[in-house]
């Protein structure tokens, strides 16, 4: 239902609104009140959605904010009220006064009469009518046509007046506008509504400012958080509660304040300042706060709710960085391996990524939305990790938390757990993990309810554990159980093909992580770093390029800066006065040059002599391999 109020601007006009409104198809939608208007009307207390007025009123009303449709007046209904005025008397100048939207361009009508002379006085101050009146008399006008309040002034001064009357058309254009002018409304209000509920619950302080860094708009938390305000924001400058906060560099210049620790009085704040983009310049600022106190305190809450519910793997297969044809048959092996349920043992050297390929099977399995628990058994004590796997009762020994722990086996339920280092773990463990696999149940500490589990175990580790079994350090009836599919990780300095694609990864990460200068190295830095073992594999690389991407400031870093970085490098590298020329022109026992070493035709002789079998071509020659791969890539050697 819309709420209209119609301010008639003359009494004949009642009976034509009524009837109007009658004969609308859409009457039963309105509820209307017609109003006689009256000469500066104040406009008070008007309770309605939607108000319909003409003239002085219908200017009054928007100036205030009031949301009202006018009752337009055509230029058929001034060339009728003129036709009546020429009709009752017959003077030659006609003047037409009164509010501006209402009589302007109203002179045009003398087209229609060339005879006559016509002129318009338009006012905004409906208080300045009586003035323009006499204007228009004393500007020699023999008549004046008007709204209702000119003819009733105009009488005083006993010249021939005419009243502009509106039609019923004009009078269903008035309505049918007003409708379309509530319905907006509706919709701005419930979406200003929207917008303030969801500004006054939000759990941070909105303020935003107009140009001159006045608060416009305050939600309720800046009430609860800005606690000795008591009365409105509106209209305070927002200096005067942050004060440090550059709001007129934010406004006129653009500035971003993003992240920014304020204090309100001795509360610490975290502030964000953006600019509000206007059409041709920013038009204010909003301003937002939460209390970093809380926010430390639910950071807390929230590692501890994610360190309860995050058993998830990360990794996947697409993100192993390689390109050697070794680990495209590794990765072939674990994509196949993680469509079983078998469980898996991981063989590979400290730092050659046992953990991504674990994460990333899990997560290219049938259990692949199901928990993933990884635990080092070489990290912790005895006893701590028979806990740990296994879970414990209150009370199964001194110290034991209340209520008990839920061991790791049974959290990993449905999923994959991942023992790393299992070659480290005790006798007694491995016992106890033997009966797990063996049956798929647990018994907590302390307790003897048999709990079932269904969980794929991936081990790890960097040990021959068929030694260890010849040791008698290894069960070999464990190792069984463990090691039905077996994976073998190359270690770095067998993935030639790869050390230059992992050293670009990682410095360009470092360059996108840390925004350091280095984004390359040298052609010697490379050589150098391709010769090297890596015996720390993948996670060695990791800390050199971290390093060298700390230590290096500049874009592109030479042989010197990587020896810093590496130096185990230095060891490896040839004495400083010796020449390349003692590498490519050998020498006899006596010291003279001996007959030029033609290396191309050597290279090719000792891939013949094997077969074309590089590794121990490059034994042969006492070279790397990787440094033989680069070598024939310059010369143009390729094997069958």
């Amino acid at each position: 239902m819309i709420r209209m109020v119609f301010f008639a601007p003359y009494p004949e006009i009642l009976p034509i609104i009524r009837q109007v409104f009658s004969e609308r198809p859409d009457r039963e939608e309105f509820q209307y009140e017609v109003i006689q208007d009256f000469f500066n009307n104040p406009l008070d207390n008007i309770n309605a959605d939607v108000a319909i007025a003409r003239g002085f009123t219908a200017h009054s009303m928007q100036k205030k904010g009031i949301i009202c449709t006018e009752l337009k007046v055509t230029g058929y209904d001034v060339i009728a009220a003129i036709d009546t005025c020429l009709k009752l008397t017959p003077v030659r100048k006609i003047a037409i006064v009164g509010a501006f939207n209402m009589v302007y361009g109203a002179e045009h009508a003398e087209s229609i009469y060339p005879d006559i002379q016509i002129t318009c006085y338009p006012i905004l101050d409906e208080t300045r009518l009586d003035e323009m009146i006499q204007r228009a008399i004393q500007d020699g006008n023999g008549a004046i046509v008007g709204g209702y309040t000119t003819v009733m002034l105009a009488k005083a001064y006993e010249i021939p007046t005419v009243m502009i009357k509106s039609g019923r058309e004009a009078v269903n254009n008035a309505i049918a506008e007003a409708r379309i002018a509530a319905e907006i409304s509706f919709r701005e209000k419930e979406r200003s509504n929207e917008i303030a509920n969801i500004m006054n619950y939000s759990f941070q302080g909105i303020l935003s400012t107009d140009r001159q860094g006045l608060i416009t708009f305050a939600n309720s938390y800046c009430h609860t958080l800005l606690k000795d305000v008591k009365s409105s924001f509106i209209r305070h400058p927002i200096k005067e509660f942050f004060p440090s906060v550059p709001v007129e560099h934010v406004i006129s210049g653009g500035m971003k304040i993003l992240s920014d620790l304020q204090y309100y009085h001795d509360l610490p704040l975290l502030v964000n300042c953006v600019p509000i983009e206007g059409e041709y310049d920013n038009a204010g600022c909003v301003l937002t706060f939460q209390n970093a106190a809380k926010i430390q305190a639910e950071e807390g809450q929230i590692r501890k709710k994610m360190h309860q519910s995050g058993f998830k793997a990360k990794y996947h297969f697409s993100q192993i960085v390689h390109n050697s044809p070794v680990m495209d048959a590794v990765i072939l092996d674990a994509v196949n391996f993680s469509y079983s349920d078998s469980n898996i043992l991981i063989y590979g050297e400290t730092g050659t990524g046992k953990e991504l390929f674990a994460q990333s099977i899990h997560n290219s399995s049938p259990r692949r939305n199901a928990p993933f628990v990884a635990i080092n058994c070489s990290a912790l004590p005895e006893n701590l990790l028979e806990s740990e796997l296994f879970g414990y009762v209150e009370g199964a020994f001194t110290g034991a938390a209340k209520g008990g722990k839920t061991g790791f086996f049974e959290i990993a339920h449905g999923g994959t757990i991942f023992l790393d280092e299992i070659g480290d773990i005790s006798p007694k463990l491995q016992s106890r993990l033997l009966r797990v696999l063996q049956e798929k149940e647990i018994i907590r500490l302390g307790n003897d309810t048999v709990i079932p589990v269904d969980v794929r175990v991936i081990s790890a580790t960097n040990k021959n554990l068929r030694e260890a079994v010849a040791r008698g350090e290894f069960r070999q009836d464990l190792l069984y159980r463990l090691d039905v599919l077996e994976l073998n990780l190359p270690p770095l300095r067998n993935r030639e093909e790869d050390v230059l694609l992992l050293l670009q990864h990682y410095i360009h990460f470092e360059h996108e992580r840390t925004g350091c200068h280095l984004h390359s190295l040298s052609e010697r830095a490379i050589s150098a770093l391709a010769d090297y073992p890596w015996p720390g594999n993948i996670r060695e690389m990791k800390n050199f390029c971290e390093r060298i991407c700390i230590l290096c400031q500049k874009e592109c870093a030479d042989l010197e800066d990587v020896c810093r970085a590496l130096p185990d490098l230095s060891c490896r590298l040839p004495a400083p006065d010796s020449s390349p020329a003692s590498a490519v022109y050998p020498r006899d026992s006596a010291g003279q040059p001996a007959e030029r070493y033609d290396e191309p035709a050597e290279i090719r002789r000792a891939l013949a002599l094997f077969r074309n079998n590089r590794t121990r071509t490059a034994q042969y020659l006492g070279i790397h391999p990787s440094t033989l791969w680069r070598k024939m890539k310059r010369y143009g050697i390729t094997t069958a």
